[in-house]
Parts: C-alpha cells; sequence; structure tokens
C-alpha cells in the first residue's frame, strides 16, 4: 500500500508542478500582434487659377501602414509594451518617409494601474484628438480641421505619460527633443523642444477635449503655439453632432489665426454613416500668403465588412483675401507635389473623392 501510494502521489506532484510553471509562465506572457492598413483613393481636384486632374492615391481616410505592437505581462499589474509603425504609399509601393523605416511610431514603455510611460518617437495628444474634434474623423478631404491645422502628428526622442481614466477623465503630457515636424536634430538644445499637454473627459454621449502645445526649433526663429477645444454630442443613437474651436500663433507675429468647425454624424445603417460639416478659419493677419478661408463638406462610408470600407467625399475650400496657401489632403497624402492644390489669392479649390481602405 505505501508503494502504491507514493505512486499516485508523483502523477499528483507532476501535475501541481507543471501547473505552478504554466502560471508563473502565464505571469510573463506576451504576445506581438502585426496589423496593417492598406488605403487606396482616386480624386478628381478643380483648382482656381491652376487646372484640374485626375489622378490616384494613398491614404484618404486612413494612412497606409504595416506596424507591430507587443505587451508582455510582467506581474503585479505591470506590463511591458512597445509599437513600431511603418508609413507607405499603396499607390506605388515606396515608403512615406524615405529617411527611416518606422517613420510614424517607434516606442517602448511600461504600464500599470498608475497609468503608462512611453519613449521614443510617438503620436502626440492633438494627432490623437483630430480625429475625435470632427465627423469626418480628421480625415479625407473633407475635413477642414484636418487640413487647416499645423499640429505636428508625432515627435521623436519623447517621453509620454498617460493617466489612468478616473472619473472619466485621462490626460496625457508628451515632452520632446525632436523638431517641429519629428525630425531628428544634430545637436541637444534648450530651444529645440516639443511640449504637448491633453485632457479629456468622456462618458458614452459626451467627449470634451482641451490640447496645448507649445514647439521650439533651433533651426526656426519663432516659437509656436496651439491650443484646441473640441466636443461631441449623441443627440440620439443615429445622430452626433461635433463642435471645435483652436488658436495657433508664433512668437514672430508671422502667424495669428483662429478655428471653428462644426459637423454632424447620420448613422444611416449598421453599416453605412453619412458626415457634413463646415469649417471656417479666422486670419488676423494681412498681406501675402493672409486671409479667411472657409470649407464645405460632405462625406459617405460603407462598410463592406469589418476590415473593408468604401468611402465618397466632396469638398469645397474657398480662400479669401491674399490667401493661397491651403489644400485639400487626406489622412497622409504626401504626393501633393504631383498634382495642382493651391488656387490663386482668393480662390477656390473643389475636390471629388472614391476610396477603399481595407484593415489586417
Amino acid at each position: 500500500m505505501g508503494k502504491a501510494k507514493c505512486f499516485l502521489k508523483l502523477p499528483l506532484a507532476l501535475a501541481a508542478a507543471t501547473l505552478v510553471a504554466g502560471q508563473a509562465m502565464a505571469q510573463n506572457a506576451s504576445n506581438v500582434v502585426l496589423y496593417g492598413v492598406v488605403d487606396e483613393f482616386v480624386t478628381h481636384i478643380k483648382v482656381e487659377g491652376a487646372g484640374a486632374v485626375t489622378r490616384l492615391d494613398s491614404s484618404g481616410l486612413l494612412a497606409s501602414r504595416w506596424g507591430m505592437r507587443g505587451r508582455e505581462d510582467l506581474g503585479a499589474g505591470l506590463a511591458a509594451n512597445f509599437a513600431l509603425e511603418y508609413g507607405f504609399n499603396a499607390d506605388n509601393g515606396s515608403a512615406a518617409d524615405a529617411n527611416r523605416p518606422f517613420n510614424r511610431q517607434s516606442w517602448a514603455g511600461m504600464s500599470g494601474s498608475w497609468g503608462e510611460f512611453r519613449l521614443g518617437r510617438q503620436n502626440t495628444p492633438q494627432f490623437f484628438m483630430n480625429g475625435k474634434f470632427d465627423a469626418f474623423g480628421g480625415a479625407t478631404q473633407a475635413s477642414g480641421w484636418n487640413n487647416v491645422t499645423g499640429t505636428a502628428p508625432r515627435v521623436d526622442d519623447a517621453v509620454g505619460y498617460f493617466t489612468p481614466v478616473l472619473a472619466n477623465v485621462k490626460a496625457q503630457v508628451l515632452y520632446a527633443r525632436g523638431a517641429i515636424a519629428g525630425a531628428p536634430v544634430a545637436a541637444e538644445s534648450r530651444a529645440n523642444r516639443n511640449i504637448h499637454t491633453a485632457v479629456e473627459y468622456e462618458i458614452p454621449r459626451l467627449y470634451v477635449g482641451l490640447n496645448h502645445e507649445i514647439i521650439d526649433n533651433q533651426s526656426l526663429a519663432f516659437s509656436q503655439r496651439r491650443l484646441g477645444l473640441g466636443a461631441s454630442y449623441a443627440v440620439t443613437s443615429r445622430w452626433r453632432i461635433y463642435a471645435a474651436t483652436g488658436r495657433e500663433t508664433r512668437s514672430d507675429g508671422s502667424l495669428n489665426q483662429n478655428l471653428y468647425a462644426i459637423s454632424a454624424g447620420w448613422q444611416l445603417t449598421p453599416a453605412s454613416n453619412l458626415a457634413f460639416g463646415y469649417f471656417k478659419l479666422k486670419d488676423r493677419l494681412s498681406g501675402a500668403g493672409h486671409g479667411d478661408a472657409d470649407q464645405t463638406s460632405v462625406l459617405y462610408r460603407y462598410s463592406l465588412s469589418k476590415r473593408t470600407t468604401i468611402y465618397s467625399a466632396l469638398s469645397h475650400l474657398q480662400q479669401h483675401g491674399l490667401r493661397n496657401n491651403l489644400s485639400l489632403g487626406g489622412a497622409a497624402v504626401v504626393a501633393a507635389g504631383a498634382r495642382p492644390t493651391t488656387a490663386v489669392p482668393g480662390g477656390s479649390i473643389d475636390a471629388l473623392q472614391l476610396g477603399i481602405t481595407h484593415s489586417f
């Protein structure tokens, strides 16, 4: 009987050891996800004083990209995280940035109940919020907020902190030594810094976001300031309205303008959405390249599946006074130089856009 009990206890001990080892491995489990977006569109743009063109382009609704993100559970509520994201032009297969493979994101960090730290090239709070400030998602030619605001979407050499959500409020702080558009610089300098702050309040029907950025670039003779405030409210289960305002200035007096946007989204069916809105730029300066502008647009999106969406946008941008430096872009359209985009002073730009995006 004694030997039999020993033989019975051995498998039980091995099973227990295996369970403990499995729990230890689970506590340190890690996963890496490969993901991406392919976005292609056809556009016809008519520019006053510069003619018209029809062309194929990339990144209208979403920026074409592929990336990897990972998370390792370190136990005790801690996790190590990273993201690497490569942007490309789907229309010709070229890199969105020929100087760096992972031009969109390249960071590592840690998270826990206290929030999350990230180190490296990161998206700015303004980038995160732009898509929440209007019914167009801050993308396509239809988004006046996206076409005119000068916020830097991401910066290099950054330290970012995200707070946990407390009473439906969360905040983000980002400090970076990268240049104004995220390009690396040869030397460190107090005159070269990016300071971004943001706070958000969100409940099921209401969203409110406020952000501010200070950008000092050692290659420029001015300091740039931007302030953005936006909100959206679900009037019904099918209607949501959006409003946003912003202010952009430069210390040398070369930029001083206010931005205003109002839009609405109508969920026609579970698979289709119609968005329309109006955008106004009020320029406080005068002279060449200055003047007010406004834009009216409509955007239709239809989801063929959870991963595939077709979209179409119709936009009219009118520049006033001597304003002649605006254009109709998209999520990350980079081939603007191959087509007319800006009009004569005080001129208008009209565009029709039809595209498809597939996520994986």
